[in-house]
């Protein structure tokens, strides 16, 4: 399964709100893989996620370095070399992902979030742990679902990914 990241462009995301506000760290520096839900529709788009995080919460950006749906769609967020905003004392060390929905992912979703998580070792050079929100930071964030599959290994079937 071939799998596509749209860019920030493809999803038609603004920009920071403050670029001197951006801060790069280099994958080498990551050692944790954060798995988030948003606690949304399944439908709702990354514009406007982002939008909540910018305009309710006063973030720079928005909050996660990578999104997934349901279909298996993967959206950039800061992406692999921006410092998230998704676990605090966590984003520098964590790339953040977040399933787009509630604590039912589908496998499709599954296999992307899996997909990214391959991606970041092989580009960090190392393994990174695996995490649920919930194990960095005092949240039921990403859900009994998402954390016990987080915690079992993020295992998908192999024609998924």
């Amino acid at each position: 399964m071939g799998i596509v990241i749209v860019d920030r462009a493809g999803w038609n995301a603004r920009p920071p709100r403050d670029l001197d506000d951006v801060e790069h760290v280099a994958l080498s520096a990551r050692t944790e893989f954060i798995v988030h839900h948003t606690e949304t529709p399944t439908t709702r788009s990354p514009r406007s996620i982002q939008d909540g995080h910018m305009d309710e919460r006063g973030w720079n950006d928005i909050g996660y370095n990578f999104l997934v749906r349901d279909d298996g769609t993967v959206y950039e967020g800061r992406g692999w070399l921006v410092r998230g905003a998704h676990a605090t004392d966590h984003n520098v060390t964590g790339l953040g992902c977040a399933y787009i929905g509630m604590n039912a992912p589908t496998e499709a979703a599954k296999a992307s979030i899996r997909f990214l998580y391959d991606e970041a070792c092989a580009k960090a050079g190392h393994t990174l742990s695996q995490r649920g929100h919930s194990q960095v930071g005092d949240t039921d964030c990403p859900g009994t679902t998402l954390l016990a599959w987080v915690e079992s290994g993020m295992r998908v079937a192999h024609d998924q990914v």
